[in-house]
């Protein structure tokens, strides 16, 4: 049964994970500005709370359309691969009805990743697009940008920061104390670890990495831009460079920004001009390549 989708002032639900802004993109697009904008949001975050970058968006490119995918934790770490693409396949109806560059309208999208559930989702959206336009296709998109995300793989040394960032996104749920639930995620976690072993099956994190970084899947013609702190208690600096670094010996051209002080997806919160100014600046560059 369909889950109902949560209400989200000035976005249309397409399905209860996508939703679409109502605003009506001028067309066509200014050339300098994304046609598309698709912020795949941090676990369990609220409607209430993704939209203040929504609204940072759409004060940076008015003329784009935006689309949001609300995912819990849940979902990224515990739903099955299929299932995972199957929920992002109303993204590729949205932003890619046919293959670009067949000789309809080029679309410019920028993707907005936050957290590691986003990751997780938009390697789901990677793999929807070439379920519908073919595997010798790789998902079009000048930009992406990597906000508090990707954390480490190794399963033993992010249990705990994991298991936090699901205590905290369901802790309003619980009448006990943070702590237990706290406990219980990351019981949880170690059980659902052992089970995938047992399975053969990949950890979605694991999965996500591999996805985003094979170039018959995701292009090196597209930049990607990693925002982070070294105050993020969930994702490790050290662990995001690594990656970054990895993905920059792979052939992606590569941003980084780094912010002083602010915690996990809340960069844009402590740091708004410099958050904003660093995707406007990358999107301009990608433009004058």
């Amino acid at each position: 049964m369909a889950t109902k989708p949560v209400p989200f002032p000035g976005f249309t639900p397409i399905t209860d994970r996508v939703y679409l802004r109502n605003d009506e993109r001028v067309k066509p697009v200014p050339a300098d500005e994304p046609t598309t904008i698709v912020i795949l949001g941090w676990g369990d975050g609220m409607p209430k709370h993704v939209s203040k970058y929504s609204d940072g968006f759409h004060e940076l490119f008015p003329s784009s359309r935006i689309i949001v995918v609300l995912s819990s934790t849940m979902q990224a770490s515990n739903q099955q691969l299929e299932a995972r693409v199957e929920a992002m396949k109303p993204v590729i109806d949205l932003v890619f009805p046919t293959p670009t560059g067949d000789g309809t309208d080029e679309e410019r999208v920028l993707f907005h990743a936050m957290s590691n559930t986003g990751g997780i989702f938009l390697a789901a959206v990677a793999v929807a697009y070439q379920r519908r336009h073919g595997t010798d296709k790789t998902l079009p998109h000048p930009l992406l940008v990597c906000d508090s995300t990707p954390g480490g793989l190794n399963f033993a040394s992010q249990v705990g920061r994991w298991s936090r960032a699901m205590a905290v996104g369901t802790a309003k749920f619980f009448p006990w104390p943070f702590i237990v639930t706290h406990a219980l995620w990351y019981t949880f976690l170690w059980a659902n670890w052992a089970w995938e072993r047992l399975r053969g099956l990949e950890p979605s994190g694991n999965w996500a990495t591999r996805i985003l970084n094979d170039h018959g899947i995701a292009s090196t013609d597209s930049t990607r831009l990693y925002l982070y702190s070294k105050e993020d208690q969930i994702i490790w600096w050290e662990d995001l460079e690594a990656n970054a670094a990895e993905v920059k010996r792979l052939g992606y051209p590569v941003e980084m920004e780094l912010f002083e002080g602010s915690l996990h997806v809340g960069h844009g919160r402590m740091h708004p001009d410099q958050y904003w100014t660093k995707i406007s600046n990358c999107w301009k560059a990608t433009q004058s390549k």
